[in-house]
């Protein structure tokens, strides 16, 4: 009795096929986006001496959509950068513009004479670009709104 048990359970194993699926971090969607709108950033690390920053601008965004849930990335874009007790900073990329324009070296020297762009430019520069930005926000929501309005069933 035992030997046919034991003869029909192997059968039984041996005539099931075993599949394995390997259930680790599957990804099921990507998409690219973009954020416009108000950063604020606070360390909440005692160990560093970097300070609060609150930033207005533009970024590259990338979700993705796993097995594991929903995770969207805000990447480094246009922004003016404001922290207490220092002078408004216009970043691309995460840094400073004019560094990363060309226009001044790494240390902080102006490349050439008559080259830099004043403080007071720079401002200029970076409320001219959240305007431009916020012009086409608009444009693009009115747009989605009248869209919606010529369809029977709204959106």
């Amino acid at each position: 009795m035992r030997k046919s048990l034991g003869f029909v359970t192997a059968t039984l194993l041996v005539a099931t096929p075993v599949h394995a699926r390997d259930w680790a971090d599957q990804t099921t969607g990507r998409q690219t986006g973009a954020f416009v709108g108000a950063q604020l950033h606070v360390p909440l690390s005692g160990k560093t001496k970097e300070r609060p920053r609150a930033s207005l601008g533009v970024a590259p965004t990338f979700t993705r959509v796993s097995t594991r849930g929903l995770h969207t990335s805000i990447g480094e874009g246009l922004a003016l950068s404001i922290t207490p007790r220092s002078k408004p900073q216009l970043t691309l990329a995460g840094a400073r513009a004019d560094r990363a324009l060309g226009l001044t070296a790494a240390n902080g020297r102006a490349t050439g004479r008559g080259q830099g762009v004043s403080t007071l430019g720079w401002v200029g520069i970076g409320v001219g670009a959240v305007l431009v930005v916020g012009v086409v926000g608009v444009a693009l929501w009115a747009d989605h709104v009248s869209d919606c309005e010529e369809r029977e069933n709204g959106c």
